[in-house]
């Protein structure tokens, strides 16, 4: 999660009074009859029983759903779209709960220590159990509200805990200011004394040269000795590899550093090995001319798997390019402040590659300018010839908040193919022209390790104000006991042994 420092759990334990674990036999229709689909199976637990009235989610393959509680939660009716775009009429009925079933089987409940936190408003901590599977690809993206009125909407992402990273050998950090007098200066920033880093400004850059270019998938700040209005609220971790095109990999608005000299981590997800980071502060708490910083980490993960190596392409082509002012297709394959654009609607890149390869996640970065242009609906399609192609990851409702943003998919069911085509069926301002700055086709190795998550979010009590809300996960549960499975088991092979028995005992007496 963002935050190194424990929240006290609050929410329920094993054992203890909490949402349950509730599964539903579902059915779809398209266009008919009803057919059976597969079990819907839900928890979102935050310490307390309450029903939920709404939920929606998102699968890494497109697929989306809505549905509506019946009083009780003993029912759903909804409505949702498989990952090949088909609407379907969607319902389900409850066929058991947790606390009644003894063979709810292949369910693990994700855990996340939780923070919620408002403008102004003191971090407070809490716990979330989670279990959303509705038999296809995992959910990336989960919206609800509860009959208690709480809405809560939070984005999903496997990334690399902050606690299993290893710190980046950093060579030099600049300032653009700093207070040499009193001895508070940049290099202090990479020391673990008591002393900082101070900037006679509200605003100010850090930019750190690792000894050699690294992947950063995570990085930690320590707020400094004294005035809490110094410390940073908003700010952006950026990349470049030539110190003049930056890419933006995180960024953070209204974050808070209760206490002095306190860490916090915060992940990013990101393969790709730059020569120069930037922390970009816009804005510290107090609004005067003094921002500070006791330390900075930037850190890469201990699992190198994680980290995407970059497929190599052998020729890139488009639908159409914008040749008279050199924005082609060619430029996607490079950093740099070039870019694609295409003057229609939709539009389509087209990767060859020199031999077949499974490509795991991709990553898109919006161009230098008009965010009416970004890609807001897409689909990653992978073929074999070139004419045949096989839809791999299905996008919509995506935006791009900053210029030069990194943003990273992963590929839920990746497969071995020659051509990649990223087909944008969508922009965000519906106008005549899409455009792009890069697109990275990576691969990432499976260390057969499982990755914890994290999220971010919103959570808004009725008509209260809107508090941001984010989770690191911290544990994966059995949603059985080890003891009650443990039991399960061996009364399957007793019942088994018993069958034998009475056959053996039946040939014998032939």
């Amino acid at each position: 999660m963002h935050g190194l420092t424990r929240p006290r759990p609050t929410g329920s334990s094993a054992g203890a009074p909490g949402s349950p674990v509730t599964v539903y036999d579902t059915e779809v229709r398209a266009e008919g009859e009803w057919e059976r689909a597969p079990r819907l199976t839900v928890r979102l637990d935050r310490g307390h029983g309450t029903e939920l009235l709404e939920l929606a989610w998102r699968s890494e393959d497109g697929a989306e759903a809505t549905v509506v509680f019946d009083e009780g939660t003993g029912g759903f009716r909804g409505h949702r779209r498989a990952a090949d775009g088909t609407p379907q009429e969607y319902r389900g009925t409850e066929s058991r709960r947790r606390a009644d079933a003894a063979d709810v089987t292949d369910c693990r409940t994700r855990v996340f220590a939780t923070e919620v936190s408002g403008p102004g408003a003191p971090v407070t901590g809490g716990m979330l159990r989670l279990v959303l599977d509705d038999g296809g690809a995992p959910v990336e993206r989960v919206t609800w509200r509860d009959r208690r009125d709480t809405f809560i909407s939070v984005a999903l992402r496997a990334a690399p805990w902050a606690e299993s990273t290893v710190p980046v050998k950093v060579g030099e950090v600049v300032a653009s200011d700093e207070h040499p007098e009193a001895d508070e200066v940049a290099d202090n920033l990479l020391g673990d004394g008591p002393d900082k880093w101070l900037g006679w400004d509200d605003r100010a850059t850090l930019d750190f040269s690792p000894i050699e270019p690294t992947a950063v998938t995570a990085y930690a700040l320590t707020s400094a000795n004294d005035y809490r209005d110094r410390d940073p609220r908003d700010w952006r971790l950026l990349g470049s590899m030539d110190g003049s095109t930056w890419y933006t990999l995180d960024d953070r608005v209204n974050e808070a550093f209760p206490e002095r000299l306190q860490e916090r981590a915060f992940t990013v997800v990101n393969s790709t090995a730059y020569r120069v980071y930037r922390l970009d502060i816009g804005r510290n708490w107090g609004g005067l001319p003094e921002t500070q910083l006791n330390r900075v980490r930037l850190l890469t993960t201990d699992r190198p798997g994680l980290i995407g190596v970059t497929v190599p392409v052998a020729e890139v082509t488009a639908n159409d390019e914008y040749r008279a002012a050199g924005e082609v297709a060619a430029n996607v394959l490079h950093s740099g402040e070039g870019k694609w654009l295409a003057r229609s609607r939709q539009a389509w890149l087209e990767f060859a590659l020199p031999e077949r390869t499974a490509v795991t996640a991709y990553t898109l970065t919006s161009a230098d300018d008009h965010c009416a242009r970004d890609p807001k609906d897409w689909v990653l399609e992978g073929s074999a010839d070139g004419a045949d192609w096989v839809p791999l990851d299905r996008r919509s409702g995506e935006t791009f908040a900053g210029r030069f943003l990194v943003r990273e998919f992963d590929i839920a069911a990746p497969a071995a193919y020659g051509h990649y085509r990223l087909r944008v069926t969508a922009n965000e301002g519906d106008v005549g022209e899409v455009q792009l700055n890069r697109v990275q086709l990576l691969a990432k190795s499976d260390d057969g390790l499982p990755v914890p998550g994290e999220f971010s979010g919103i959570l808004r009590h009725g008509g209260g104000p809107t508090a941001d809300y984010r989770g690191r996960g911290v544990a994966e549960e059995a949603d059985r006991d080890d003891d009650e499975a443990v039991g399960v088991l061996v009364s399957k092979l007793e019942e088994l042994t018993r069958a034998i028995e009475e056959l053996s005992g039946r040939l014998r007496n032939r």
